[in-house]
């Protein structure tokens, strides 16, 4: 018999010895039954070690198996570029950089070394980290990455000595947010000054904006910014005269009351930004220029690039002059407040000569009427209007226009004329109303409005307003010299009357009869009815508490498409 050298070899000879017994039914011990007892004692010790290792030897290969499968997991075979940016989207705006940080790391061992070792995410340096290593670990792990800094804290002494510590760095400023938490005294003016002195070549993005109205900011001096793209400001104003940025793109005021630059200053400083392609100005009152200093304001400022223009200003403030005076071919959003009501007469301001083009493909045009006159494209340019709006906000094509002075029937008329000449684009909506209706005044509607807006789809007519005449003249056709019955507002299919307390019973009621009744009874000349007279309506509001029930059902049964008609014996008609 050969030696055993190993525990498997004494194992398996130990089975194989009672294999053969069980096969010839022997189950007694041999002679030597000491020594045979001493040697399966060992056999048998030997086979739990061999079990033992076995096993060990299968957790090792469950747990190679449970790594190599983590490693093929989808989120393992991310590319590192792409897990930056989803970790760079994670903190961009985070007010606390640093616990983001840390949370994002403990996801897993993979996230830990990947953040570590990517200096870009280590570059937002703020005064409202709840961790006291944070700034200085930043300003060593960011290595020469751009940095972006960030004041927001309710103690002015940490925004010191932020900036304080990231001063040596600062020709690696790239973008600088000051946004002070409680009021706008936490923003010191020796904090403002040391700006002043850094040397802010790399800048691109500045923004300021206090969290409270109340408090006067310190006017903010930044030397000159040859790489600056943007700029937000609300009630943060800025040494204007000494402001120099060649290459800004983005340029957003609001609510800059105090320290505000004049007008003549506020036109130099477009005609120094030729690259731009956003200017929002909202709420912002121009200082007023002296009597003595000479007119600068009849030179045309050319903005090759801009594509959003925004301009509401107070209503003691115009915005009709920047309109005049600014020259571009790819706008592409444009909204002002306007107190011009000859804005939309020939000569036209040659902003507005290819307003058209700024009409999507798909959109229309609502027009309000109430004190003053709104003008909007559907879907709205600017929509949600929420300051201060994102690049990702500005994407809708569009034009929107409120008058701000109160608007005679007039200045109405010519609006709708101006609007009637953009050809095919459809005016989906046409509202009118009346501010003064409380005090018993009345706004009287006159039929010519129907020459105006012929694609009109939907038409409002609220409290105070007397339409009589034109819903009169509104069941009215007439033959053109090729015998073709007219009809106007041919494409209207919504009309709603339902606060319409001016409104007589017999006037809708007679418009139901002889717009989509039998024409034959009303006018004598037709020949053929249902080819000429127009569609029926989609939805329709009668006056609240105007008509009786008859009447009622007669002009929804009349006036409404099929499908929407009440239901009702054909007698009753």
């Amino acid at each position: 018999m050969e030696s055993l050298t190993t525990a498997t070899d004494v194992a398996k000879a130990a089975f194989g010895i009672l294999v053969r017994h069980a096969d010839r039914g022997d189950t007694a011990l041999p002679r030597d039954s000491s020594g045979s007892i001493l040697a399966f004692d060992n056999h048998i010790h030997a086979i739990e070690s061999l079990m033992a290792s076995l096993v060990t030897e299968a957790n090792d290969h469950l747990s190679a198996i449970k790594q190599t499968r983590n490693t093929f997991a989808p989120i393992h075979v991310l590319p590192d570029e792409l897990l930056v940016t989803i970790w760079l989207l994670c903190v961009e705006d985070e007010l606390q950089v640093d616990e983001r940080l840390h949370a994002l790391a403990l996801v897993c061992k993979s996230w830990h070394r990947g953040i570590l070792d990517h200096p870009i995410l280590w570059c937002y340096l703020q005064d409202s980290c709840k961790s006291e290593w944070y700034n200085d670990w930043v300003l060593r792990k960011s290595q020469n990455c751009p940095l972006h800094l960030r004041l927001s804290s309710e103690d002015p002494y940490s925004s010191d000595v932020l900036i304080s510590t990231a001063m040596p760095e600062c020709r690696r400023w790239k973008s600088f947010i000051l946004a002070p938490a409680d009021n706008s005294e936490s923003i010191t003016e020796p904090r403002l000054t040391m700006l002043a002195d850094a040397n802010l070549d790399s800048l691109t993005n500045f923004e300021a904006r206090p969290r409270t109205t109340w408090g006067r900011p310190y006017p903010i001096q930044l030397p000159a910014t040859p790489a600056l793209r943007e700029i937000k400001l609300e009630r943060f104003p800025l040494q204007w005269k000494s402001f120099n940025a060649p290459q800004l793109r983005a340029l957003r005021i609001n609510e800059i009351r105090f320290d505000a630059p004049t007008f003549t200053g506020f036109l130099d400083l477009l005609r120094s930004t030729p690259n731009l392609e956003i200017l929002l100005l909202k709420g912002t009152t121009f200082t007023a220029v002296p009597s003595d200093t000479p007119p600068k304001n009849n030179y045309p400022i050319h903005l090759p690039r801009l594509r959003a223009l925004l301009l509401s200003f107070p209503p003691s403030v115009l915005c009709d002059d920047l309109l005049r005076l600014i020259r571009t071919d790819s706008l592409r959003q444009l909204l002002g407040r306007t107190a011009s009501f000859n804005l939309w007469e020939p000569p036209r301001f040659p902003i507005l000569d290819n307003i058209k083009t700024l009409i999507p493909p798909t959109g229309a045009i609502d027009l309000y009427y109430h004190n003053n006159v709104h003008i909007a494209t559907d879907p709205h340019p600017f929509f949600p209007i929420e300051w201060p709006y994102r690049d990702s906000d500005l994407t809708t094509n569009g034009f929107a226009f409120t008058t701000t002075n109160s608007a005679e029937m007039r200045d109405f008329l010519d609006i709708a004329q101006w609007i009637s000449g953009f050809g095919m684009h459809t005016v989906v909506k046409l509202v009118l109303s009346n501010p003064w209706w409380r005090s018993g005044d009345v706004r009287e509607i006159p039929p010519a409005l129907l020459h105006h807006l012929p694609t009109l789809r939907t038409l409002e007519i609220r409290e105070g307003v007397n339409a009589n005449e034109l819903l009169v003249q509104l069941g009215r056709s007439k033959r053109d010299s090729s015998g073709t019955l007219q009809w106007p507002w041919p494409q209207l299919d919504n009309l709603n009357l339902e606060a319409a307390d001016k409104i007589e019973a017999h006037v809708v009621v007679e418009l139901a009869r002889s717009r989509w009744g039998d024409l034959s009874e009303y006018q004598s000349d037709v020949t053929s009815v249902k080819e000429e007279r127009p569609a029926k309506l989609k939805s329709l509001g009668t006056p609240s508490g105007k008509l009786n029930t008859t009447d009622k059902y007669l002009m929804e049964t009349l006036a409404l498409e099929e499908a929407l008609r009440p239901t009702g014996p054909a007698s009753d008609l």
